[in-house]
C-alpha cells in the first residue's frame, strides 16, 4: 500500500482547533486477538486484488482481507491497486479512463503463468457479498466517492466489517462527516519522531489503527491512546524475521503477502490468539473520575455546562485547573480539552481539571460581556461547592486557547476582587481589542472582533472594557505564561508581545513562548513543546499540596 498522507494532515484537520477529544469507535470483531491481514488477498497462486484471492484469504484464516478502491470513468466502484492498468492486465491506461464495461472485459494476469483461469477486476459490491460474515475488509481507500462507499456498504449489510484506510485529507473530513461510526485507519505523519509528538497526534486526530509504527515506544504510546498498531511486513523477503520483529514489538496485527504461512506460523507458537512473550506491557491508564456535563447556571442546551476530571484520594487542599475553550467566541465546546493533558494534569499530577463551557455568540445574540459573566458564574459555582466536594475552591489556575485565552486573562486581570486566580496560561490569545492597526478592515480578525462585541469602532468603550491589556495594573495582575505562533494570521504576534513588555514593567512575573513558523494554534512538534512548559510552568507558580 501506498502512503499518501500529507505531513499538513494535523494542521488541516485541526486548523479550527487546538485541542480535541472523543470517543473511540470499535474496529470489527475478530475471532483472533492478534489479527492477519491479506494483502489484496492472497494472491500467491491467484491475481491479486481479485475474487478469487480473497476466497484464498477466507481459506487461509486470515482475519482481514485488504481491498484497494477505485472508480471507474462511469462511476462504478471497482477494485484495483495501481491508478493504471498496466502492470496487472492485457491493456494499458488508467482505471478512472475506463468505462465499467471496458473494465469488465479485461483480465487479470496470473502470477502462475501455466494458469488458464480468466480473472476479472471485480466490483465492490461483489466484494462486499462475497466477504459478508466470512471474513472483515481492510478498505485502501485509493480514489472513490464516500457517500456511494458508504451508501453500498450499507446495502450489503457491512458496516461493522470494515475499516478504512486513508490516502488523502479530505477523505477524513468526508468520512468522519458521512459516516462517523466507521473505524479510520492511516499512518503516521514524518514530523512525528517520539512519542510524546504520537500522543497529541492521536489527541487530535480521531483514528483507530495505525500502520507504520515500528518503535516499541510509540507503539506503546498509541495503545495507551486506545488505538491499535498494524504493521505491515510483506516484502520480498517475508518470513519468520519480519514477523517475529512485528510481534516483539506488540503490535495487535500484521499485513502479510503469505496469509497462509504466517497463520500457520502463529499456530504453531500458540500466538494466534494473542501476542509474543516479549511485547509490550502496557501500563495500567492514571485514574480519576470524569464528571460530565454539570451545569453551573441556568442556561440552553449544554452553554453553561462544565465538565470536571477529579484524581483518585483528592483533598480540601486539591487544586482547580479551569480551561476556557477557543472558537471565535461564537463556536467551540468544553470536550476540546485534550486527554492526554487530562491524563498528565489530573491522573498524574492530581490537580482538578474543569473545562467550560460559555454562551457564544449567535445571530447577533450573546454580545459581550455575556461570557465574561458566565465565566463569574463558573468560578462561584465551583467555590461553593468546594467543601462538599473537598477541593480548594479559594484558588484557581486559569487556561484558555484563543477566545478562550482572552476570556481567562479578562477574568484574571479585571474581574476577580477576591484575587482567587493565582496564575494564567494564555494560549495565542487577544489582549488589545482596540488596537485597530493589527486586525484591518475586512479581514477575519477584525469581523470576529466585530461580531463578538457588536462595535466597529476600536476607540468605543466596549473595546476597552473587553481589553485586557488595558485593565491589567500591578494590583490586578497575576503570572502570566504567553504561547504565541509567530505567523499567527488571526490574533498578531504583538499582541502576546505587548502583553509580556506590560507584565515586565509592572515586575509581574511573565514568560513568553514564540514559535517562529507557527500560525494559529501548533503543530504537533510545536504542541509538545507547549505542552511540556505548561506543566513546568504550573509546577513552579501553582504547586500541588503535596
Amino acid at each position: 500500500m501506498t502512503k499518501y498522507i500529507s505531513k499538513f494532515l494535523l494542521f488541516l484537520i485541526t486548523a479550527t482547533a487546538f485541542f480535541g477529544s472523543y470517543a473511540q469507535i470499535p474496529l470489527p470483531v475478530s475471532k483472533h486477538k492478534f489479527v492477519v491481514i491479506a494483502h489484496r488477498g492472497n494472491h500467491v497462486n491467484v491475481p491479486e486484488n481479485s475474487l478469487a484471492s480473497y476466497e484464498e484469504a477466507i481459506k487461509s484464516g486470515a482475519d482481514y482481507v485488504e481491498v484497494d478502491i477505485r472508480t471507474s470513468k462511469d462511476g462504478v466502484l471497482v477494485i484495483h491497486h495501481d491508478g493504471t492498468l498496466d502492470r496487472m492486465t492485457t491493456t494499458t491506461g488508467e482505471v478512472k479512463a475506463k468505462t465499467f464495461a471496458e473494465l469488465s472485459q479485461l483480465q487479470l494476469k496470473s502470477p502462475k503463468a501455466e494458469d488458464a483461469t480468466v480473472y476479472r477486476i471485480p466490483t465492490f459490491r461483489e466484494v462486499l457479498k462475497l466477504c459478508k460474515n466470512r471474513i472483515n475488509i481492510y478498505l485502501d481507500f485509493k480514489d472513490a466517492d464516500v457517500a456511494e462507499t458508504w451508501k453500498q456498504i450499507q446495502e450489503e449489510g457491512m458496516e461493522k466489517q470494515i475499516v478504512v484506510y486513508l490516502n488523502k485529507v479530505p477523505y477524513y473530513k468526508q468520512w468522519r462527516s458521512i459516516a462517523p461510526q466507521m473505524p479510520l485507519m492511516t499512518s503516521l505523519l514524518d514530523d512525528i519522531k517520539n512519542p510524546q509528538q504520537l500522543k497529541f497526534f492521536l489527541g487530535q486526530v480521531k483514528v483507530e489503527v495505525l500502520d507504520n509504527i515500528s518503535e516499541q515506544a510509540m507503539v506503546q504510546t498509541a495503545q495507551e491512546e486506545g488505538v491499535a498498531v498494524w504493521l505491515d511486513v510483506q516484502s520480498p523477503s517475508e518470513g519468520k524475521d519480519a514477523w517475529d520483529s512485528a510481534l516483539s514489538k506488540g503490535v495487535q496485527g500484521v499485513q502479510t503477502d503469505h496469509p497462509e504461512a504466517l497463520v500457520n506460523y502463529l499456530k504453531t507458537n500458540n500466538w494466534r490468539d494473542g501476542v509474543a512473550k516479549n511485547a509490550v506491557i502496557v501500563p495500567k491508564k492514571p485514574a480519576y473520575q470524569s464528571l460530565l456535563d454539570v451545569p453551573y447556571a441556568k442556561g440552553e442546551g449544554k452553554e453553561n455546562m462544565l465538565d470536571a476530571y477529579i484524581p483518585e484520594n483528592h483533598t480540601p487542599d486539591t487544586k482547580v485547573l479551569v480551561y476556557i475553550h477557543g472558537g471565535s467566541w461564537s463556536r467551540g465546546d468544553k470536550s476540546e480539552f485534550p486527554k492526554q493533558l487530562i491524563d498528565e494534569l489530573v491522573g498524574v499530577k492530581k490537580y482538578i481539571v474543569v473545562s467550560m463551557n460559555y454562551r457564544l455568540v449567535k445571530d447577533g445574540k450573546n454580545l459581550f460581556p455575556a461570557q465574561i459573566e458566565d465565566v463569574k458564574k463558573a468560578i462561584a459555582f465551583l467555590s461553593a461547592q468546594s467543601k462538599r466536594y473537598r477541593f480548594n475552591g479559594n484558588e484557581f489556575a486559569l487556561m484558555g486557547g484563543s477566545a478562550g485565552a482572552h476570556l481567562a486573562l479578562l477574568y484574571a486581570y479585571a474581574h476577580d476582587p477576591n484575587k482567587q486566580v493565582k496564575t494564567v496560561l494564555n494560549l495565542w490569545g487577544p489582549t488589545d481589542l482596540t488596537d485597530k492597526s493589527v486586525r484591518a478592515d475586512g479581514s477575519d480578525a477584525n469581523n470576529t472582533v466585530i461580531r463578538f462585541l457588536g462595535e466597529a469602532d476600536p476607540k468605543a468603550q466596549i473595546c476597552v472594557d473587553a481589553s485586557p491589556l488595558l485593565h491589567l495594573t500591578k494590583e490586578s495582575g497575576v503570572p502570566t505564561i504567553s504561547f504565541h505562533g509567530v505567523e499567527d494570521p488571526l490574533v498578531h504576534v504583538s499582541q502576546a508581545e505587548n502583553l509580556h513588555k506590560k507584565l515586565q514593567s509592572l515586575g509581574i512575573l511573565t514568560q513568553l513562548e514564540l514559535y517562529p513558523h507557527e500560525k494559529h494554534g501548533m503543530s504537533a512538534s510545536a504542541a509538545v513543546d507547549v505542552f511540556g512548559k505548561m506543566v513546568q510552568w504550573l509546577e513552579k507558580q501553582y504547586p500541588v499540596v503535596k
